[in-house]
């Protein structure tokens, strides 16, 4: 999905560039993945190649018989990813799945934004 400039101007908000859009969401570093502390849900750590990795331990009823496979790290969104979930109806959750953007498993509520 690609924000409209001019629904955007209106509203006085300027869409990312291109180049804005991939770069990784800047998300608060709260772990330090040295092998000895546990995660929990929505900890977040760099990884050697500066990549941001939130841990996710799912949330919602629909993930209970996928649960064990489903918990785990993954790396935090785009900012366009971001940007794109803010403006449309729904959000994705760290496997993908398409929920509500107020959802507890989406990547908006994850990372602390709602």
């Amino acid at each position: 999905m690609t924000i409209d400039p001019t629904i955007a101007s209106m509203f006085g908000y300027e869409p990312l560039t291109d180049s804005e859009a991939g770069w990784q969401f800047p998300a608060d570093i709260n772990f330090q993945n040295d092998g000895k502390s546990v995660p929990f849900n929505g900890a977040i750590y760099a990884d050697k190649n500066g990549i941001l990795r939130l841990f996710w331990m799912p949330q919602g009823e629909n993930y209970r018989d996928d649960y064990d496979d489903l918990v785990g790290w993954y790396d935090v969104p785009t900012l366009g990813e971001i940007e794109e979930f803010t403006f449309d109806s729904v959000a994705l959750t760290p496997c993908e799945d398409s929920v509500e953007p107020d959802h507890p498993d989406s990547w908006l509520s994850l990372l602390g934004m709602i």
